[in-house]
C-alpha cells in the first residue's frame, strides 16, 4: 500500500449545483478554509507523482491496464475574497478542483460582478495548483525505470450565471496543457512522426450550458447540463473531442445539505495510436455525493462534510484506462 501525504485537490467531491454561489451578504473580506482527509485508490499509467510522493511504479513490464495504487491523504481547500460595498462586485483567490479522474485542479484568481439585468458574470485566470502533478516522460517504456516530468496547466474561464434573469448558466473554459519533457514513444522503434502523435500537450476547451430547476418549496435544486469538450492536443493520437452530459442535485435540509453530481462523457479519438493500432475513443463516468452538516456540535460558522467520488475512463485502449475512488471527510470554517 502506498500512502500519499499531500493535498489532493481532486478530493473535493461535490460542489454547489449553481454555477456561481450566492454573493456574500456582507461587504469586506471573507474566507473559507477546509481541512480533511481522503482515502481510496487510483489506477493510471500516466500519473507519476504529486508533491514528491509516488502515484505509480516507476517500472512497468507490459502495456496492459494499470494496477491499483492505494492512497491516504490530508486535503486542503481555500477561498479568500473581498466583496465591495455595493455587494455586487467581488475578487477572490481560491483552489478549484475539476470533476475529473486525473487530479485536474487550478489556483483561480477571479473578478465577479452581478449585473441588474444581464446576469452574474465571473472572469477567472487559471494558474497551476499548489499540488503540482508529475507524469511520466515516456509512459510506454517497459522493463526500465521511467523518468518523471511536470504537467502544468493554465488558462481562463468565463462564467455567466442567471443569464438575463433566467436560470440558464454558461461556463466556457480554455486551458493549455504543457508537458515539460515529452518523450512519449521514444525507444520503441517508432518514427519521429509516430512519436509526435503521442504528444500530450495542447489546448483543452469546454463549453457548458446548464439550467437550474428549483422544485417545490425550494429545498430541491436540479441542474442538467450539456457541454462540448475538445482535447485539441498536439499529439493527434491523444486528441479527443465529444460531449458531456451532467446532472446535479442539491437537497437543502434544516441543518444539512446533500449534494450529488453525475457526469458522462463520450469522446472520439482523432488519429490511430501507433503503438496499439487503435483510436483513443473513450466513455468517461463520474459520480460524487457529499453530505454537509451545518454547525456541528453547535459550532457556529463550521461545516462538517463526508463525501464519496468515483470516476472511470473506459478507453478502447486498455493502457489508457484509468479510475479513481475516494472517500473524503472535511471540516470547513467560514471567516
Amino acid at each position: 500500500m502506498k500512502n500519499i501525504c499531500c493535498a489532493l485537490m481532486a478530493a473535493a467531491a461535490a460542489t454547489s449545483a449553481l454555477a456561481l454561489d450566492p454573493m456574500p451578504e456582507e461587504a469586506g473580506f471573507a474566507a473559507t478554509l477546509a481541512l480533511g482527509a481522503a482515502s481510496g485508490k487510483v489506477e493510471s499509467n500516466f500519473l507519476a507523482r504529486i508533491l514528491g510522493i509516488d502515484l505509480s511504479d516507476s517500472t512497468i513490464y507490459d502495456l496492459k491496464s494499470a494496477g491499483d495504487t492505494k492512497i491516504i491523504s490530508p486535503t486542503f481547500d481555500y477561498n479568500i475574497g473581498y466583496t465591495f460595498d455595493s455587494k455586487k462586485t467581488r475578487i477572490s483567490l481560491a483552489s478549484a478542483a475539476e470533476a475529473s479522474i486525473d487530479f485536474s485542479s487550478n489556483t483561480t484568481l477571479t473578478l465577479r460582478h452581478d449585473f441588474d439585468s444581464v446576469g452574474n458574470v465571473e472572469l477567472a485566470a487559471l494558474a497551476p495548483p499548489v499540488a503540482q502533478v508529475d507524469v511520466w516522460e515516456n509512459p510506454y517504456l517497459t522493463n526500465q525505470k521511467r523518468s518523471r516530468t511536470e504537467l502544468a496547466s493554465s488558462g481562463a474561464r468565463v462564467t455567466w450565471d442567471k443569464i438575463f434573469g433566467s436560470n440558464f448558466e454558461l461556463i466556457a473554459t480554455l486551458k493549455k496543457k504543457d508537458i515539460d519533457e515529452e518523450r512519449s514513444g521514444q525507444n520503441l522503434g517508432l518514427s519521429a512522426e509516430q512519436e509526435k502523435l503521442l504528444d500530450r500537450g495542447g489546448d483543452v476547451t469546454v463549453a457548458e450550458l446548464g439550467y437550474v430547476f428549483v422544485l417545490g418549496d425550494g429545498r430541491n435544486m436540479i441542474r442538467p447540463s450539456f457541454a462540448y469538450v475538445d482535447y485539441d492536443l498536439d499529439g493527434r493520437a491523444m486528441a479527443q473531442d465529444g460531449y458531456r452530459l451532467g446532472f446535479e442535485h442539491v437537497y437543502i435540509g434544516k441543518d444539512f445539505r446533500w449534494l450529488n453530481r453525475g457526469i458522462y462523457e463520450s469522446l472520439d479519438g482523432d488519429k490511430v495510436n501507433p503503438i496499439f493500432n487503435k483510436s483513443n475513443n473513450a466513455d468517461v463516468y463520474i459520480f460524487a455525493s457529499e453530505l454537509r452538516f451545518l454547525n456541528p456540535l453547535g459550532w457556529d460558522n463550521w461545516t462538517a462534510t463526508t463525501a464519496i467520488q468515483w470516476g472511470e475512463n473506459d478507453a478502447d485502449i486498455d493502457f489508457n484506462k484509468s479510475s479513481t475512488l475516494l472517500f473524503v471527510t472535511r471540516l470547513v470554517r467560514k471567516f
